[in-house]
């Protein structure tokens, strides 16, 4: 249990907010209870290692985290930190998201209804993310983030590789990426290379609603000869 609680706490934090309670919330906006989210965790590490073809060795001179730990975390004995998810996600080549979902049908297609197979994530105080469609193997995911007035997605600005695309359907955002600032409006696309320090917030009095794709780059999403 106290492994499953910090799995919540950890994916309430994974945008730097630090919050620590009630992170994510599964299908239909129900709680997910903690044994779900540790044994999902659990089993997407070691599914997602062994498709990429990687041995435990292999994952910890990539990522610095003992063979060990790797282990512990694949059988649901441990919960990982932040920064773990953060190497395992760039050493896979994937969204940290994609730990926790697996939409992609075996027949390579299909219509994802809102109120069955979208996850949604408190990734921040305020800031909500229904994860529409996911796959891990072409590295994709999209995404329809809510921004209540004056919330971000976090604390301080964060990089990783790949790319986003960002459209705002309601609201304003203030998208910092470096040091340059903007301000996108209803109607207003957004574009930014994910390596970029990058933050996003909502400075408006009224909620902010955007549709965003993450696009992780395809050379670090296999192994290498």
């Amino acid at each position: 249990m106290a492994a499953a609680r910090a799995l919540r706490r950890a994916h309430c934090a994974a945008r730097g907010d630090g919050c620590t309670t009630g992170a994510l919330m599964a299908r239909n906006g129900s709680r997910a209870t903690p044994e779900l989210l540790s044994g999902r965790l659990g089993e997407r590490a070691l599914t997602i290692r062994k498709q990429r073809g990687f041995m435990l060795r292999e994952v910890s001179e990539r990522t610095g985290v003992s063979i060990a730990m790797l282990s512990m975390i694949e059988r649901g004995r441990s919960t990982p930190s932040i920064g773990t998810l953060h190497a395992l996600a760039d050493a896979y080549g994937i969204q940290m998201s994609e730990f926790l979902h697996s939409l992609e049908p075996p027949d390579g297609h299909s219509v994802i209804r809102r109120a069955e197979n979208q996850e949604v994530i408190r990734t921040a105080p305020g800031v909500d993310r229904r994860i529409m469609i996911g796959d891990t193997e072409r590295g994709y995911e999209l995404a329809e983030n809510r921004y209540e007035p004056g919330t971000s997605s976090s604390r301080a600005p964060l990089h990783h590789q790949g790319f986003e695309f960002g459209f705002v359907l309601e609201g304003q955002l203030e998208v910092t990426v470096g040091d340059r600032l903007h301000v996108a409006r209803t109607g207003d696309a957004i574009r930014l290379d994910s390596s970029l320090p990058h933050r996003f917030r909502n400075p408006g009095p009224h909620a902010t609603r955007t549709l965003w794709v993450n696009i992780s780059r395809p050379a670090a999403a296999t192994k290498p000869d």
